[in-house]
């Protein structure tokens, strides 16, 4: 079989091995059932939420939320389905389309194989599952990568709304991206564009005036949302692992990407049937590593605490008005599963007559709660898996009570759970309420 000679890239054929590749994906992310990360189990709330209430569950970047929701609309598919094909599709066409970039002219079998690879392997088959909005900016910078001339009025229209989607699908992740992007245009694609004399690049130095520019005012606007807790009470922090975990999710795809397509081009004998053979075997050994178990949320505790609030409301034992706070990923849970709405943020603050969940009260701290708070109305409620609800009156007692001190460690971790309050958050309710201001949460 002679696989060395030369095939033109054909838009048709990535086109169709972008769609095999998603069915390919969603197989595999539905082998297990359920996804059983907090992650996955936000994104579904905010589905649902979207479907049924018309409005979102959180403060998120609103686009790729959306568009899920059109997709499940589009295709009548049921939330889960929805969102494992969903988040399959735009990791096989950032694959297929970041591929494309690297190689234009010639794709032969090897090239599509390597698609293939990057998509499953371990470190990248997880970005849809974990970094849903990331994926969906990432699409369109690469777009943006891919027709950037800037020669015609068409141009232009596909820089800026390229430019507004990556940036309404996930402001981080769109800083990192769009600096990549200017970097790449202030140099390699300037300097190419000078042979042609374009009106654009008449002034030599105006690209690099405008590069200098661009990466001042980010390196000043990274200080400034580092200094201003943006991202909250450690925002560099925030900052560097949001970074180390872009690099390991999406530079890893990327990478295997960058040097098969190196490696295709300098050495032939990756072109020929016995290559084709070993990828094909790297395929089949990185499926067997995805399809294994992956860790994730406790679903069987998170079950049995659905049916105890939904009981505690069914039996007014706790109120309609009367706010429960959780942790984000067991309020998305707990919505998703049996759409009981709870608090996770420390926004409005907790009222006495409000509870917080306390989790791992082992049967001695019980024991100890019945001994020491007596009370009229019980500040307390029992639950299933060493769990317990807690009115705000109490996790104040227990605050500053030496007779109770043993619960305050659970108590203050419980309160540290929640989500504070951010600059970030009102950044994204500024997008909702600028593309659909009808959609805002509840707060």
């Amino acid at each position: 079989m002679d696989l060395e000679r030369n095939r033109k890239a054909n838009p048709a054929l990535i086109s169709l091995s972008t769609l095999f590749l998603t069915g390919l994906l969603t197989l595999l992310y539905s082998w297990h059932g359920d996804p059983s990360n907090g992650e996955s189990f936000r994104t579904l709330a905010e589905l649902r939420s979207l479907s049924e209430d018309g409005k979102f569950f959180s403060f998120r970047e609103p686009f790729p939320f959306l568009l899920l929701s059109f997709w499940k609309s589009i295709f009548g598919l049921n939330y889960i389905p929805a969102y494992l094909s969903f988040g399959a599709f735009f990791l096989s066409l950032g694959i297929h389309l970041c591929a494309y970039i690297m190689e234009r002219e010639t794709w032969k079998l090897n090239h599509y194989l390597f698609c293939y690879l990057a998509a499953i392997n371990p470190f990248s088959y997880l970005v849809p599952l974990n970094m849903l909005g990331e994926l969906v900016s990432f699409s369109f910078l690469l777009v943006l990568f891919l027709s950037f001339r800037m020669e015609t009025v068409v141009d232009l229209l596909i820089l800026v709304s390229c430019t507004v989607l990556g940036f309404f699908s996930h402001f981080t992740f769109f800083l990192i991206g769009f600096t990549i992007f200017v970097i790449k245009a202030g140099t390699v694609g300037i300097r190419e564009k000078k042979k042609q004399q374009s009106v654009f690049f008449k002034r030599r130095n105006l690209p690099k005036l405008f590069l200098f520019g661009y990466l001042s005012v980010l390196v000043l606007g990274i200080i400034l949302l580092g200094n201003l807790n943006f991202y909250g009470a450690h925002s560099f922090g925030f900052m560097g692992q949001a970074v180390w975990k872009y690099l390991l999710g999406f530079g890893s795809f990327i990478l295997i990407l960058f040097v098969a397509n190196f490696l295709l081009r300098s050495e032939k004998e990756l072109n020929s049937l016995p290559a084709s053979i070993g990828i094909f075997a790297l395929i089949a050994i990185s499926g067997y590593f995805t399809i294994r178990p992956i860790l994730g949320v406790d679903k069987i505790k998170l079950n049995s605490l659905a049916k105890d609030v939904t009981s505690l409301k069914g039996r007014l034992i706790v109120d309609q008005d009367e706010r429960i706070y959780v942790s984000p990923e067991t309020s998305a849970y707990l919505y998703f599963i049996s759409k009981q709405k709870t608090h996770f943020t420390s926004y409005p603050e907790i009222r006495e007559k409000d509870y917080i969940l306390l989790s791992e009260v082992w049967a001695v701290d019980r024991k100890l709660l019945q001994r020491e708070v007596k009370a009229k109305n019980t500040p307390y409620l029992f639950l299933s898996g060493e769990r317990v609800l807690i009115n705000g009156f109490l996790w104040k007692r227990i605050q500053t009570d030496p007779s109770l001190k043993t619960l305050k460690a659970r108590s203050i971790e419980a309160k540290s759970e929640l989500s504070d309050q951010k600059g970030y958050d009102d950044l994204k309710a500024f997008f909702i309420s600028w593309l659909s201001s009808s959609k805002a949460p509840d707060v």
